[in-house]
């Protein structure tokens, strides 16, 4: 059996970690197909080096741009390989561009799909990730879940049962393995961590200025790894000085993945727009503070570790300060063995 996989970005790279081990285990070919879509040393090598993914057998390198620039990219990229490759199943994960093309160059060739973290839902129609899940998930023959809400999904909306397997998060397994390696305390610490990278909050100056008056007016200690997309926004719009005179947000540079686990082990609440940070910081047992509307994984919400503040200063200002959780955590992700369950579903399906 020869999978092909596709990862282009940080969340990809980290979920393809003990799928890849877990595939050595087995004696499967995987042919790794790097995208790109990441393309600097912070955003991609860092994390294949400490993660000991092995190096690519294709990197494609495409070019920065539009969504529809980079689509075509690294659509027109992986035919090729799939064509030279011509494996039994395409693996995809999660919503970013590299998933879309991967899958829909995949379909196009009559290569089976299947996509890791499907069913995933938000009311936000044009919102990017949404239209590359959805989308994503429609070009797939085996739907992968993380949770028993995305199975649900799917269901609702018509997928056969036996095209749908709930597995739990991989990234919760990867999460809990590297916690376990590194030794680390889990408690809740004098700081918060920050990360803030999606286009609707760091190309609108409105709201990057909101989140940034968020943090300063919250008086709070604040570590915030900055993404160079978001740094160059700072700067652009005259935020980068403000908050690097500030006394309580302490700017980073962007971390390996170890360093961010690090971090997210030992800090107090995690702030965030990020669909995989607010999934890692519940896994965790931190409260998240969700800088962007989109209510991606609402048993989080319903479970009541999560505030939604958005881009205002106000509400980020009392979530940093007053938000505290119940201390029911129930579990939402899985038992930790998702890159197990992912592989067989993969094995049953696909295996000649």
């Amino acid at each position: 059996m020869k999978i092909v996989s596709v990862v282009g970005t940080r969340p990809n790279f980290i979920k393809e970690v003990l799928i890849n081990r877990r595939l050595k285990l087995l004696g499967i070919q995987e042919v790794l197909v790097h995208t790109g879509q990441h393309y600097d040393r912070e955003m991609s090598d860092v994390f294949f080096d400490q993660l000991q993914i092995p190096v690519p057998d294709y990197q494609l390198e495409v070019p920065t741009g539009s969504h529809a620039r980079q689509t075509a990219a690294i659509l027109t990229g992986v035919e090729e390989i799939l064509l030279q490759e011509k494996p039994d199943v395409t693996l995809v994960y999660g919503d970013v561009t590299s998933t879309l093309a991967g899958a829909l160059a995949s379909a196009k060739l009559r290569i089976p799909v299947a996509h890791v973290e499907a069913g995933i839902r938000t009311d936000a129609r044009y919102n990017p990730e949404e239209i590359n899940r959805r989308l994503t998930d429609h070009l797939s023959e085996l739907l992968l879940t993380n949770t028993e809400e995305a199975t649900a999904a799917l269901l609702d909306e018509g997928f056969p049962q036996a095209d749908v397997v709930f597995t739990g998060d991989v990234m919760q397994d990867i999460l809990l393995h590297t916690v376990k390696s590194l030794e680390l305390e889990l408690r809740r610490g004098d700081y918060h961590l920050a990360t803030v990278h999606r286009a609707e909050n760091v190309d609108s100056r409105e709201r990057l200025t909101e989140i940034v008056e968020g943090f300063i007016q919250s008086g709070q200690h604040i570590l915030f790894p900055v993404h160079p997309r978001t740094r160059k926004k700072l700067e652009e719009f005259g935020l980068l000085d403000r908050v690097e005179s500030c006394k309580n947000v302490e700017l980073l540079p962007p971390v390996g993945y170890k360093e961010f686990v690090t971090l997210l082990a030992g800090c107090d609440k995690v702030l965030t727009d990020s669909g995989g940070v607010r999934r890692e910081g519940y896994i965790l047992g931190k409260p998240v503070v969700v800088l962007i509307e989109i209510t991606w994984f609402p048993a989080i919400l319903r479970a009541g570790w999560k505030r939604i503040a958005g881009a205002k200063r106000d509400a980020i200002v009392e979530a940093i300060r007053d938000f505290t959780p119940p201390s029911e955590h129930p579990p939402i992700f899985g038992n930790g063995d998702a890159h197990e369950r992912i592989v067989a579903a993969i094995v049953e399906k696909f295996s000649k």
